[in-house]
């Protein structure tokens, strides 16, 4: 359908049809401006799919801190007054627990973090082992394995902060 109005005389004497249908549309709201309008289908774009350097962290990440507790309390190490999902432990944690070992005093314990990538697990364990100046007396006792960090108070002794080791190092999925 085509409109042909007389602008002037000469030059444009036809209506490009888009503007009939914009005039058409707002003015008079006629469906043959729909009719009139060009539809393109829906463009398809494919799903999105995760990062490399999330493929990385997944599956790098095997334990959570909850794991290791229950590893510990089931070989029957002293475990107690456990705060869980804490994100305030060891520096770029994704969560770490923190426990208590009372025979050993009312502040006495330990920390299980774990980590979503092996650079901040590995820059977690330095900047604890530059804390241990003294390795007669240490800060802490550090232990590793996977993605799992171990931080026992350096005022337990080394004989008891190894069987903590021995535990997390038996663990197995």
């Amino acid at each position: 359908m085509r409109y042909r109005f007389p602008l002037s005389r000469g030059v444009m004497g036809v209506f490009p049809s888009f503007i009939i249908c914009a005039i058409l549309f707002v003015f008079f709201d006629i469906s043959s401006a729909k009719v009139i309008r060009q539809v393109h289908p829906p463009v398809i774009q494919p799903f999105p799919q995760p990062t490399k350097q999330f493929l990385e962290r997944s599956s790098f990440y095997k334990w959570g801190s909850n794991d290791v507790v229950k590893a510990l309390k089931d070989n029957g190490l002293e475990i107690a007054d456990v705060k869980y999902g804490l994100t305030i432990g060891a520096a770029g944690a994704k969560e770490s627990t923190v426990f208590l070992m009372p025979s050993y005093g009312n502040d006495i314990g330990g920390t299980i973090s774990s980590y979503d990538s092996e650079d901040k697990l590995r820059e977690s364990v330095t900047y604890y082992s530059i804390m241990n100046k003294d390795p007669k007396s240490p800060a802490w006792w550090i232990f590793s394995k996977d993605n799992i960090l171990l931080l026992i108070s350096g005022k337990v002794p080394e004989e008891k902060a190894l069987e903590y080791e021995r535990v997390l190092n038996a663990m197995s999925k």
